[in-house]
């Protein structure tokens, strides 16, 4: 981790700076347009769907809304749908999560096993057709409720500078949760859900559910994904795993003018944690049921079991969690557009190094390449376990920028642009909820508007104190539109991807990357035309792998 501020040209440029600017601000314009009415909805399920900007405007509604910047997601009309709560997994900003059972009786609960039946689950593993998401990290967490204003950090959030009253806790399970999958529909659909560690925790299922406890039972889970994805697959996977390569390599290849450097130079965007720092008005605790404190033990879980090529390296990774390459499954879409990206990163990545070095025996004597290996292993400098301590050959040499540059690039756009489409839609992926099921009505019909009034994060509150505080992070609006403005910011695009990079490789690797951008063109093209056949059939697009829109670093 990078202690201190960073190098200055691994900082956001003027230009990214004043890009950023403009996007709060056109925001801001967008929100402008839309309060009157989420403040004027007839209720709460209103006021979330009012959040969203208009394509149209005018008396007839046919004039262009010059602040259409806030589209309503595909998630608007489709969140309630199994097909599309599963399918998230799969294509979703947390599509790291989901595994390929191969041991049902050990891999999911007691409770599971018995509800289903052992031989029925069995069936469904020999033919690769049972997955599973275990949130287990978050079993080992706090009991809930964690207050969003937690004593005693927050003497200066509440009224008149004082303490916050302890009326907002918020809520989360560690659910199992068991899909199938059609290879005939090729669609994944939900087969349970178990929320609770208990030894008689109820599985939920579609068939043993009223149809809004169903909803509200889904709703949890993704409450659960969400803390993971934030916390630990976006932020601790991405921006706090690179630190060390970033600190790393710029102390080393960068203060000797290494080539290899023009190579990883793409990939140096330093990341702090600003979401975690632990005050009295921390974001990460009045967005995030976990609370700033656990959060860093659940960073501290991943990274203990952290190993550079196995847990960075893309087929790796995959086969970690079951999808080893007998296992075929094409709705999974992050598996299959990361893995042509993987290829074609690690293709240009050999062609470098080819353009580099001629020989092992050069990549051995290279002093510039083994301080480097040695400053990114040192326990007391980057401490990345699984890096190679030391580069004996232009293989090796090719495989460690390979796995920088997806954890980089692929990586991180795939669990941060997709941001704007799950979680601007508040109930299709909330950051945290105000109630557990304990709390539920009874009765199927009266738990809609329960859960829109009682279990998503507020749009407006009734607390005066809240409402007109200028010390915290909480705006009129409240955390829902809070969290929107936060996603459409974090989702920003990228002016350097990686089918844009010509003018960097103008001195070295010039051959190497003109080879790398045309399997990149061939690559987007067999997006696109796929896209293109998704939107016909009203399916949600995956375009988040497409190399015009990957950046090549972590840059916001």
């Amino acid at each position: 981790m990078m202690d201190g501020a960073p190098p200055i040209n691994e900082v956001l440029s003027p230009r990214k700076l004043g890009r950023l600017i403009l996007r709060i601000l056109k925001n801001q314009l967008a929100l402008d347009t839309v309060l009157d009415d989420v403040n004027n909805a007839k209720s709460q399920e209103e006021a979330y769907k009012a959040c969203f900007t208009k394509p149209t405007i005018g008396r007839f509604g046919i004039l262009p809304n010059p602040r259409n910047f806030l589209p309503p997601p595909y998630a608007v009309d489709n969140w309630e749908k199994d097909s599309e709560f599963a399918r998230q997994f799969f294509c979703g900003a947390n599509p790291v999560m989901i595994e390929v059972a191969k041991d049902p009786e050990t891999q999911l609960s007691k409770n599971m096993v018995s509800h289903f039946g052992k031989d029925k689950l069995q069936e469904l593993t020999d033919n690769n057709q049972l997955l599973f998401v275990s949130y287990d990290d978050l079993a080992d967490l706090k009991v809930n409720p964690h207050q969003m204003y937690p004593l005693p950090m927050n003497n200066e959030s509440g009224p008149d500078g004082g303490p916050a009253p302890q009326v907002h806790p918020t809520f989360f399970y560690a659910p199992i949760v068991a899909f199938t999958y059609d290879y005939d529909k090729d669609e994944l659909d939900v087969l349970g859900i178990q929320l609770e560690r208990t030894d008689d925790a109820r599985v939920y299922t579609k068939n043993t559910c009223g149809e809004n406890e169903w909803i509200a039972v889904k709703c949890q889970v993704v409450a659960a994904d969400s803390n993971m994805h934030q916390w630990v697959n976006h932020l601790g996977k991405t921006h706090f795993t690179m630190e060390p390569h970033i600190i790393a390599s710029y102390n080393t290849l960068r203060q000797a003018r290494h080539p290899l450097y023009t190579f990883l130079r793409q990939t140096s965007r330093a990341a702090r944690g600003s979401l975690v720092k632990y005050d009295a008005n921390a974001f990460g605790d009045y967005q995030s049921p976990v609370g700033v404190g656990q959060v860093m033990q659940l960073i501290n879980k991943m990274w203990s079991r952290y190993s550079f090529f196995e847990s960075t390296g893309l087929p790796n990774e995959l086969a970690s969690r079951g999808f080893t390459e007998d296992v075929q499954i094409p709705a999974y879409l992050y598996r299959e557009d990361g893995m042509k990206l993987w290829n074609a990163i690690g293709g240009f990545a050999t062609d470098f190094v080819d353009e580099v070095f001629d020989s092992d025996e050069a990549v051995a004597s290279d002093e510039v390449v083994q301080e480097w290996a040695k400053e990114t292993t040192d326990p007391d400098k980057g401490a990345v376990k699984g890096f190679p301590t030391s580069f004996e050959d232009k293989e090796t040499v090719a495989k460690v920028l390979q796995t920088i540059m997806w954890m980089a690039s692929g990586l991180h756009a795939a669990v941060n642009f997709p941001q704007y489409d799950e979680f601007a839609y508040v109930p299709n992926k909330p950051w945290h909820l105000r109630a557990d099921l304990s709390t539920m009505p009874k009765d199927d019909a009266e738990i809609r508007e329960w859960m829109f009034e009682n279990m998503f994060p507020h749009i407006n509150t009734d607390d005066d104190w809240l409402r007109k505080s200028t010390n915290t992070l909480v705006t009129d609006e409240h955390a829902a539109i809070d969290s929107l403005a936060m996603v459409h910011l974090l989702t920003t695009p990228s002016e350097s991807c990686l089918d844009n990079l010509s003018d960097r490789f103008e001195k070295i690797g010039t051959e190497a990357y003109d080879k790398f951008l045309k399997n990149l063109n061939v690559i987007s093209e067999e997006i696109e035309a796929r896209n293109e056949e998704a939107e016909k059939a009203n399916k949600a697009p995956y375009n988040y792998l497409n190399p015009s829109n990957v950046p090549s670093s972590i840059d916001i």
